[in-house]
């Protein structure tokens, strides 16, 4: 695949979003020498996101490549895989609809992707911006992409970083296919508010032995809608995203606490549970019912939801149990199958399904 760096926004009725994000896009400061693209991902929308982007695009004297792809089957993963396959370079920067790139952002992302062939995702530093004040508990409690990722620029220890202005290797995304890899997340589906899609990305290709990198020179501004800053989706926020975990947890065992059979991993699961009574019991020690309304008993009262959430997770232990064996045996595949260096891809084939795409 060629040398350059594809931007790829996936947006669902994003028509009020994507103006200002492709804005951002168009002012980009890139090199002639660095060829890109961008691609927006129309997952299934019901207004006119095709029309706003092109619209927007066009209004800027930019000449860089501009395409509208259609993913007719709803969720950001299948948005995304769309988006990979479509790219015709081998950085991909998942901007998302909400995202405002500095004008620096591609160059220096495929400057650090060319500079460092060991990195798979790379992750940068969003920024909050709201629509309207939001209320002072949702400074306290921020749950969105934002903030640093590490104590400092370099490889995260925890292997993932969040989706908003990440960069994946293309063809480390492939190569995990080539070993059965079946994402088992598909992220965000109209007004569900599941997650955990980005984090699987990064523990994916984490099993591949890259890194899953942080730089802080990588800064955007994450715009926070009105209708993100109430207190009802917050708690759907929690409720919804629960339902990751069970894939989410067996990734984590693997990869950051290195369990390889099923006896760790039930270890590891009666170790977490415990931990999880003991914060439930100690926040609800401090919920103050008198005073329900201050910033600090509406963040414990959230928490509480969290580590509800994630107890009950655990009561679909059979799944959670399968994705780990699912998982193990794929970093077994890996680890016995790979035997070239990451400083030396072969090139991996994929087929572009046919896709309809508005130019």
């Amino acid at each position: 695949m060629a040398l350059g760096i594809t931007v790829v926004i996936c947006t669902y009725n994003g028509s009020l979003l994507l103006p200002e994000t492709i804005r951002h896009i168009a002012q980009q400061r890139v090199s002639p020498r660095i060829q890109w693209e961008v691609i927006v991902v129309d997952n299934a929308s019901t207004d006119n996101t095709n029309e706003i982007a092109l619209q927007e695009w066009g209004k800027h004297t930019n000449a860089t490549p501009f395409y509208v792809v259609k993913e007719p089957h709803q969720g950001i993963t299948f948005a995304r895989e769309t988006g990979v396959r479509m790219a015709s370079y081998d950085f991909i920067l998942f901007c998302d609809d909400d995202n405002w790139l500095n004008s620096d952002y591609v160059a220096l992302s495929y400057s650090i992707m060319l500079n460092n062939s060991s990195i798979g995702v790379l992750g940068g530093h969003g920024k909050l911006v709201y629509e309207v004040p939001p209320p002072s508990w949702v400074y306290k409690m921020s749950l969105f992409g934002n903030g640093p990722q590490a104590k400092q620029t370099g490889k995260v220890p925890r292997n993932l970083v969040y989706g908003a202005g990440c960069v994946i290797r293309k063809s480390a995304y492939l190569e995990i296919y080539e070993y059965g890899f079946k994402p088992m997340l598909i992220g965000r589906e109209g007004k569900n508010l599941t997650s955990g899609e980005d984090y699987e990305i990064c523990y994916s290709i984490a099993l591949l032995g890259y890194d899953i990198w942080y730089d802080e020179r990588l800064k955007f501004k994450h715009f926070m809608p009105k209708a993100r800053l109430t207190w009802d989706y917050h708690i759907r926020f929690f409720r919804d995203g629960a339902g990751s975990y069970e894939v989410l947890i067996p990734y984590q065992f693997i990869l950051n606490y290195r369990c390889k059979n099923l006896f760790q991993f039930n270890v590891r699961i009666i170790r977490v549970v415990l931990s999880s009574i003991k914060t439930l019991l100690k926040l609800s020690l401090k919920q103050t019912p008198l005073d329900s309304e201050s910033d600090s008993n509406k963040i414990n009262n959230l928490r509480i939801v969290a580590v509800k959430a994630k107890l009950q997770s655990f009561e679909r232990y059979q799944e959670m149990k399968q994705n780990f064996k699912t998982i193990l045996n794929l970093k077994k595949e890996v680890t016995l199958i790979t035997t070239i260096t990451h400083a030396d891809h072969k090139n991996y084939k994929t087929s572009f399904p046919n896709m309809e795409v508005a130019n």
